[in-house]
């Protein structure tokens, strides 16, 4: 009975209509970030555990079974154990397995229930994942920044971390703390010099405040020195009127 079981099984799947998607036809039969119309996608993210295998078995019933009533829907799986879907797991957020996801028009649901039978799949699949919270479907990564991105990146870090490794090579290991030294040591004596700078202009200015003073005209001295003169005799004489008073 079981080598039956599993023989049906196969030719189940076999029968079945499940797309298999990977990275470089993703987005091409999809339309996912696009947001074009190419039919309402259920898609799982599945390896080779039993819990997949059996999901893989109900996607081809439910494929054969709502290709007539419900139009549209396509059943599709992403095989998590090739590394070429790497990209495809991270853009949707994949870290368990098995995962299904429903796709319409540049948005996408989880299925967040944890047991995954033929009915909940198949009310899933119906409702357009009534009931699940959408979000916007990442848009894949450029072939270009895939492929350059990683080189640039290197080549970076090698300009960058080159000419400290040949210094340490050449036996300046202490290179970077005397360099920070210097810099330290430099913007000491960059703030001495303007506090030096800073005395020095006081003393310019009060220099020419005494200038001032002495280039002032001879009348205006005069008039200070008469009028510093009448006050002190103001005092004098009402100092000699108290001591009358007083004998």
């Amino acid at each position: 009975m079981g080598f039956t079981a599993i023989l049906l099984f196969i030719l189940a799947a076999a029968d079945a209509k499940v797309l298999k998607l990977t990275n470089n036809n993703f987005e091409q039969k999809t339309q996912a970030s696009r947001g074009e119309y190419s039919g309402y996608w259920v898609v799982s993210f599945c390896n080779q555990s039993p819990r997949c295998q059996k999901l893989q078995g109900i996607m081809g019933d439910l494929s054969n079974e709502l290709k007539r009533t419900s139009k549209g829907l396509v059943f599709a799986t992403v095989d998590t154990g090739n590394p070429i879907n790497a990209n495809l797991l991270e853009r949707f957020g994949v870290h368990d397995t098995p995962t299904l996801i429903f796709i319409e028009q540049a948005h996408f649901a989880k299925y967040s229930s944890r047991t995954f039978s033929k009915s909940k799949v198949k009310t899933f699949a119906q409702t357009h994942a009534h009931g699940e919270t959408f979000r916007r479907v990442p848009k894949p990564k450029d072939i270009i920044e895939e492929t350059i991105g990683p080189v640039l990146e290197a080549f970076a870090g090698f300009v960058f971390f080159w000419p400290v490794q040949f210094l340490m090579g050449l036996g300046l290991a202490e290179m970077p703390a005397r360099i920070l030294w210097f810099g330290v040591l430099y913007v000491s004596g960059k703030t001495f010099e303007e506090t030096v700078y800073n005395k020095h202009c006081s003393k310019r200015g009060k220099k020419k405040k005494d200038k001032k003073k002495r280039n002032k005209p001879k009348e205006e001295i005069d008039e200070k020195k008469t009028k510093k003169g009448l006050k002190e005799t103001k005092k004098k004489k009402g100092k000699g009127k108290e001591t009358k008073k007083k004998k």
